[in-house]
C-alpha cells in the first residue's frame, strides 16, 4: 500500500502548564477575541472528554525520539469522544519539525478500524472515500511498516476557544488529565485503573503562521512561559518508569505553579 499524501493541517502550537487558578483570569481575557467551540459550547460544562490511544514500537522508538529532543517527532494516535453517541473514532498522525506541527486525520467507525488492525492485508473499507480516506491510508501504512501497537490510552477534558478575529487561532485547557496501559486494539478502558497526574491544567495556543499581536499580549500579561510537556511520554513514564518529574530535566508541573500533592 503507497503512503497517500493528504493535506495536512499546518499549524504551531506552544504549551504552557498553568495552575488550576489561573484557568478563570485567561479565559476572561480571551473573551474580546474568542468564543467557546461551537461543539463545546453545546455541552453543559463547556467541555468535552478526548481518548487518545497511542501507538508505538516495542521498543518505543516513537517515545525515545522525544526524549532525545529530535527535531523531528512523529506520533500515532487513534482519537475518540467518550460520551457522544457517535461510535466513530479519528485515526491521527501528528509530525512534529521544530515548532510547526502537520497532522492529518481520518474518520472511520470504531469497528472499521479495529478490523484494519486485525489482519496485516485488510483492505480500506469501500465506503471510506475523499480525505477521509487518505488519511486513513497514510496511518496504516505508518502504522504496518513501523510494526506499531497499542501502549497507552490518555483521558483528558478540553475546553477549546477559538478566535473569531483570526483565520486560525485555538486556545484550549486540558484538565483532569489521567492514562492507563491498553493493548487491546479498542476504545475501552477500564474503569477504575486510571493513573491521575498532578492537578495541572495544560494551556495551548494554536495558530498558524506568527503568533497575533493579541495573543501575544496575553503571554506577556500572565507572564507565560513555554514548558515542554507531552501526555503521551508523560503516560509511558508514569507505567514504564519514575513518575515524570522525577527523571525529565524540566520542571515539575507541581513545581510551576503551586504546592505538589504527594503520590500514594
Amino acid at each position: 500500500m503507497a503512503e497517500a499524501d493528504p493535506r495536512a493541517i499546518e499549524r504551531r502550537e506552544y504549551k504552557y502548564l498553568i495552575a488550576p487558578d489561573r484557568v478563570a483570569p485567561i479565559r476572561d481575557a480571551l473573551r474580546p477575541y474568542c468564543d467557546l467551540d461551537p461543539y463545546a459550547a453545546r455541552l453543559e460544562r463547556g467541555r468535552y472528554r478526548i481518548d487518545n490511544l497511542y501507538f508505538d514500537t516495542d521498543a518505543l522508538s516513537l517515545y525515545q525520539r522525544g526524549e532525545r529532543g529530535r527535531n523531528e517527532r512523529l506520533k500515532l494516535r487513534v482519537r475518540g469522544y467518550p460520551g457522544t453517541s457517535r461510535e466513530r473514532v479519528f485515526l491521527e498522525v501528528k509530525r512534529r519539525v521544530d515548532d510547526l506541527i502537520l497532522k492529518t486525520r481520518g474518520e472511520v467507525s470504531i469497528h472499521q478500524w479495529t478490523e484494519l488492525f486485525r489482519a496485516p492485508d485488510a483492505p480500506l473499507p469501500a465506503d471510506l472515500v475523499g480525505r477521509d480516506r487518505a488519511a486513513v491510508e497514510r496511518f496504516i501504512t505508518l502504522a504496518r511498516g513501523l510494526r506499531v501497537r497499542p501502549f497507552t490510552l490518555v483521558r483528558y477534558e478540553r475546553e477549546p476557544h477559538v478566535s473569531r478575529i483570526d483565520d486560525y487561532v485555538r486556545v484550549t485547557f486540558d484538565s483532569d488529565i489521567r492514562a492507563q496501559l491498553i493493548e487491546r486494539r479498542a476504545h475501552a478502558p477500564a474503569p477504575r485503573v486510571w493513573r491521575a497526574f498532578d492537578p495541572i491544567i495544560v494551556l495551548e495556543l494554536k495558530f498558524n503562521g506568527s503568533m497575533p499581536p493579541w495573543l501575544a499580549e496575553l503571554v506577556t500579561r500572565f507572564d507565560l512561559r513555554r514548558r515542554p510537556f507531552s501526555k503521551y511520554r508523560s503516560s509511558i513514564r508514569a507505567f514504564y518508569r519514575a513518575p515524570p518529574w522525577l527523571d525529565d530535566p524540566s520542571p515539575s508541573p507541581a513545581r510551576i505553579e503551586g504546592p505538589r500533592r504527594p503520590r500514594r
